[in-house]
């Protein structure tokens, strides 16, 4: 039943670029730093920088969505508002975290520093880690709580294998392979690397999921609209 609704399908694709991208900088974050030639230290520092950052990004992103429901926002807000009655909806976090994506990847595309790098996957690591509080929260309270195990791991099973599938493998991938026979040569021949060297190995990937953020701008927008009743009538209880 959740499945024929549209915020259902609105949601679905917003989790699947935004866990998608995170899984992007996880299966490749050594890759990454080999590529663009920063110290082997970076490696193990980014990881843990990206694990901290999307710990820390769950614990307050969940605080911080419960706050928000009793703010008092000017009319101007009203496209992320409760239609006028106040209060941030909880999809508006996810709206935040498309945000947060599609910046972190355009700065892993055009950086070259070890610093800015490590911004990069530190913008990263929050925007991932905002996807799973809210994904627990809007299922229960838009579709219920009658079903919300089964409907919980639709969002989170879909998401991963999704996006992860698509990103990570068909772009990411992808992106890298060719990049490899573009400029090294065809790697079935003898002698040939399969390493990629340079800022060409990512950033292309990076670009694709960082537009496919800014879609992700317009899903939550839709998100937010499509279950403005449903917080307008918490925000009332």
């Amino acid at each position: 039943q959740m499945l024929r609704t549209s915020p259902a399908w609105l949601m679905a694709w917003t989790c699947v670029i935004l866990v998608g991208g995170g899984t992007v900088m996880t299966n490749n974050i050594g890759q990454m730093t080999e590529a663009l030639g920063f110290s082997s230290d970076l490696t193990p520092a980014s990881l843990a920088l990206f694990s901290a950052a999307q710990g820390a990004s769950r614990v307050m992103t969940g605080i911080a969505s419960e706050l928000a429901l009793k703010w008092n926002l000017p009319w101007f807000c009203c496209c992320i508002g409760g239609g006028g009655t106040g209060g941030v909806p909880r999809p508006a976090f996810l709206l935040l975290a498309s945000l947060v994506s599609a910046a972190s990847h355009f700065v892993l595309a055009v950086t070259t520093t070890e610093e800015g790098f490590a911004f990069g996957v530190t913008l990263s690591g929050v925007a991932f880690g905002m996807v799973w509080p809210m994904m627990v929260l809007i299922t229960g309270e838009v579709f219920g709580t009658r079903h919300v195990g089964a409907n919980y791991m639709f969002f989170d099973g879909f998401s991963s294998a999704v996006g992860t599938l698509l990103l990570s493998k068909f772009v990411a991938q992808e992106v890298y392979d060719e990049h490899i026979v573009e400029h090294q040569g065809d790697p079935g021949f003898a002698g040939g690397d399969f390493k990629c060297y340079g800022p060409g190995c990512f950033r292309m990937s990076h670009l694709i999921v960082s537009l496919l953020s800014l879609t992700c701008i317009v899903s939550s927008i839709g998100l937010i609209r499509s279950t403005r009743d449903v917080y307008q009538r918490r925000r009332q209880r």
